[in-house]
């Protein structure tokens, strides 16, 4: 039966042509309700009900490790790597600085940014994407939610491109662990200065959450940098990886792209359509115990995917999920996803997406693909190797 658990060899984290790992995704979910990847030993929910129902248990579904293949990590990303009730006592910390109302205050600055970055290229002709406009936009933003001055943006590219792999390494550790590094350095260094010289707490985040306390007690400091590298990696990469998606679908769907050109106000809805069709994250869960879930012999200690990925398209949830809607309603994804961790700036990468195409299509409304050759993209955290854009000056 389609949904019995079977053991599956697949490799979700392949190169392969733009598109083919959410149809391999798909395909997956129609063939096994839950499966064991042997490919890196853990089980893959599929469902949207029941990967709804694993992020709302974390009981049983905690977050010692949302990384399926490590199960015992030697690194922390905080607040994700904690469960109740320690959890909400983190995201106290930082919630005004992800709130609606913080976004609304920094929504005139972040269209001004991307108003400016997409001036860099618009006279150009043709860029890579993802190298102009996907590197630099994401990190302004960031540094404009932080309180940092502008003038660190080269170096949080620079990370960004190490941490994605879109730059060799220069010593002999992975791309990845070079990127960490530098930017668990530029927080200890800049952590250090803030407890000498503190600046604004309404802000700067790093002052701010320097004074937070929990429990009635400062954070650590191994707390805070573990949050700093969080909110870093959570805020940059991610989001280049998601408007590369965007603006994808839009330079091969002309009819959608003129139609928001026509009419901005279908950007907000196209924006959760896109979250929902080209979702680029799941999340993984450890098991705290023996668990049957739902016939799925599960046992303590086993990693469980929470593939969001395949929960945004299932069609038991969404009718014709293959198919992009840009004013689909209703739209009930979780690419953000489905608990109290669910992504605490999911408001902020919402006004950035908003405004990187309001602000793109101002400048540029015709353009397409400049490459005959098949575009690539990496699994795992779903990305395009490269975009390149053409248009008429």
């Amino acid at each position: 039966m389609a949904d019995d658990y079977a053991s599956v060899d697949v490799d979700l984290g392949m190169v392969a042509p733009a598109t083919d790992h959410w149809k391999q995704i798909d395909a997956l979910r129609e063939a096994h309700r839950f499966f064991r990847n042997t490919n890196g030993n853990y089980w893959v929910l599929t469902r949207y009900d029941d990967i709804r129902e694993a992020f709302q248990n974390p009981a049983v579904f905690c977050n010692r490790s949302i990384v399926p293949t490590d199960p015992d990590p030697v690194y922390r990303f905080l607040p994700s790597y904690s469960d109740p009730p320690q959890h909400m006592k983190y995201r106290q910390t930082m919630n005004r600085w992800f709130a609606p109302a913080a976004v609304t205050k920094f929504s005139p600055e972040l269209q001004r940014l991307a108003r400016e970055t997409v001036a860099e290229v618009s006279a150009d002709g043709a860029t890579n994407y993802l190298k102009t406009f996907g590197d630099h936009f994401p990190v302004r933003g960031f540094l404009l939610s932080m309180g940092l001055p502008q003038d660190n943006a080269e170096f949080f590219v620079d990370c960004v491109r190490l941490m994605s792999g879109g730059t060799d390494s220069p010593t002999d550790e992975s791309p990845f662990m070079v990127g960490w590094n530098r930017v668990s350095e530029y927080w200890k260094s800049t952590l250090d200065r803030r407890r000498e010289e503190p600046l604004d707490v309404d802000v700067d985040v790093v002052t701010h959450i320097s004074r937070a306390t929990m429990d009635g007690e400062p954070l650590p400091d191994v707390d805070i940098l573990d949050i700093m590298n969080t909110l870093t990696l959570g805020s940059l990469d991610t989001l280049k990886s998601q408007l590369g998606w965007c603006m994808y679908h839009l330079a091969t769907h002309p009819e959608d792209r003129r139609r928001i050109v026509a009419d901005p106000s279908l950007i907000p809805g196209a924006v959760e359509e896109f979250l929902r069709a080209y979702p680029i994250v799941s999340m993984a869960r450890k098991l705290t115990d023996d668990y049957d879930f739902h016939g799925c012999p599960m046992k303590k200690d086993d990693m469980v995917l929470l593939s969001i990925q395949s929960a945004t398209r299932d069609p038991r949830v969404f009718p014709e999920p293959e198919n992009v809607v840009i004013d689909r309603s209703p739209n009930r994804h979780i690419a953000f996803g489905a608990s109290e961790h669910r992504c605490l700036g999911s408001h902020f990468a919402r006004a950035e997406l908003l405004y990187a195409l309001q602000e793109w299509h101002a400048a540029i409304p015709e353009y397409e693909i400049g490459s005959d050759e098949p575009l690539m993209a990496h699994g795992g955290q779903v990305s395009l190797l490269t975009l390149p854009l053409v248009w008429n000056v």
